[in-house]
């Protein structure tokens, strides 16, 4: 047997779980935004939406960019950003430990 746990964190509407979390992740990795959902296999206008949903509920941005020029543009997590990034990945590593243990416990033939 197997389970599955959503976990999503918000102020007023869910609008941030594992799929923000990852765009983020990766974009950090990357330093684009555009590389990021690329790899996700995601679109543009997906990427952006959820992002943006994300900011708009959380009440902060998540990731600072730089538009294009002779370098090329860039994006990068702001502090907060990271710093909330981090705070959602220990939540679910702790959730998901916790989970296991009632799963095991629970479900355990």
């Amino acid at each position: 047997m197997k389970y599955k746990i959503k976990i999503q964190v918000f102020q007023n509407e869910p609008s941030y779980g594992k799929g923000v979390a990852q765009l983020m992740r990766l974009c950090d990795e990357y330093g684009s935004l555009s590389a990021a959902y690329k790899k996700m296999g995601m679109s543009n206008s997906k990427a952006w939406k959820i992002l943006k949903r994300a900011e708009e509920d959380l009440g902060f941005e998540l990731i600072e960019r730089t538009v294009g020029g002779v370098h090329g543009g860039k994006s990068v997590l702001t502090p907060k950003g990271k710093e909330f990034l981090e705070k959602y990945d220990e939540f679910e590593k702790r959730v998901e430990a916790y989970a296991n243990t009632c799963f095991e416990e629970i479900f355990h033939e």
